[in-house]
């Protein structure tokens, strides 16, 4: 059975219509859009994905938005350290996931960036699921490279599928330079309309910070969510894209 997993930067640094973007990107997240783009839509909407990765969650985006409305939803919610920093990560899983353990990882950080990692139950094989938010700006290279390292090292380690998704802010030679990714765009096609996730609004130039990587399944249909203005000045969700793909076990 195909399964779908979502991950997104959500921007919650930025106060700036914050409330606005944030529902719309649960709505885009398990919906596949908002919910005047649903109704008037010929086809019914995706079951929402089993697996949803959050970045840059502040206490204002938790506990206005995202707890009440995916734990609504059925979903299970896991988060990294709320009382550490301003910003932090989450995992939430809905059935047929069912949550095993959880644990916070610290990474060779500078700006107190951490892994969370949880082991989920699905159809009697247990999954290691991941998130991060890795060491951000051109100075953060070589603590980024082994914090990547040290990720995928935990992917292919673990016994059963695995699967991390994150913002990882690697720049393209950074990748290629660490080589073998396990990446979920790739894997896919490397269709070129769905290769950047975020856009300068200073430089406008384009990254691909945002990667799925699994060890142990098989993905299809990788796509990137949110370029849509949200907010009454015209805002999409993010600065970053959404990116969803589905898999399976190999």
């Amino acid at each position: 059975m195909s399964m779908q997993l979502l991950s997104w930067n959500l921007f919650g640094l930025e106060d700036a219509e914050l409330d606005e973007r944030t529902e719309a990107a649960l709505f885009i997240s398990m919906l596949g859009g908002l919910p005047e783009q649903v109704l008037a839509s010929a086809e019914p909407p995706a079951p929402p994905p089993e697996i949803l990765m959050f970045q840059e969650v502040v206490d204002r985006s938790l506990d206005a938005h995202l707890r009440p409305h995916l734990s609504a939803a059925g979903y299970t919610l896991v988060h990294s350290s709320r009382d550490q920093r301003e910003y932090y990560e989450l995992i939430a899983v809905r059935a047929p996931f069912s949550i095993v353990d959880s644990r916070i990882l610290p990474l060779d950080s500078a700006q107190g960036r951490e892994l969370l990692e949880i082991d989920a139950e699905c159809e009697g094989k247990l999954y290691r699921l991941s998130t991060a938010h890795l060491e951000s700006m051109q100075q953060g290279k070589r603590l980024r490279m082994g914090q990547t390292r040290f990720i995928v090292d935990r992917l292919r380690a673990w016994q059963g599928p695995a699967l991390f998704g994150g913002d990882t802010n690697l720049r393209v030679a950074e990748a290629e330079a660490i080589g073998g990714l396990p990446d979920a765009w790739e894997a896919t096609g490397s269709v070129a309309s769905e290769r950047w996730t975020r856009v300068s609004e200073r430089t406008q130039r384009k990254a691909r910070y945002d990667r799925i990587w699994g060890h142990g399944v098989r993905f299809s249909g990788f796509r990137c969510l949110g370029r849509e203005p949200v907010t009454p000045t015209g805002q999409p969700p993010s600065d970053h894209l959404g990116v969803r793909v589905g898999f399976r076990p190999a």
